[in-house]
């Protein structure tokens, strides 16, 4: 197994779709050695996004914070000193 090949699992999803798209193009326009690269690494960044897409969803629903109760403006001299 390639170096390449071994860390896949730790990869997030858009660097793995953009290793998917830098081998498709290495297969359309690279040289030998990195078309045969590129044909050795697709069907593996292939099998791990349908083993990711076959998951369950992790991500839970984000809770929004209570609505803060309105309270009317501050009218009037609130800060002045008390009156002798």
């Amino acid at each position: 197994m390639t170096p390449l090949a071994e860390k896949l699992p730790t990869m997030t999803d858009p660097d793995l779709v953009t290793l998917h798209a830098n081998a498709t193009r290495l297969v359309e326009t690279g040289s030998v050695s990195q078309v045969t690269a590129a044909d050795e690494i697709l069907p593996l960044i292939n099998a791990e996004v349908a083993r990711r897409a076959a998951l369950p969803s992790t991500a839970a629903p984000k809770k929004r914070a209570p609505a803060k109760k309105k309270v009317p403006p501050v009218t009037g001299h609130q800060t002045a000193l008390p009156a002798r």
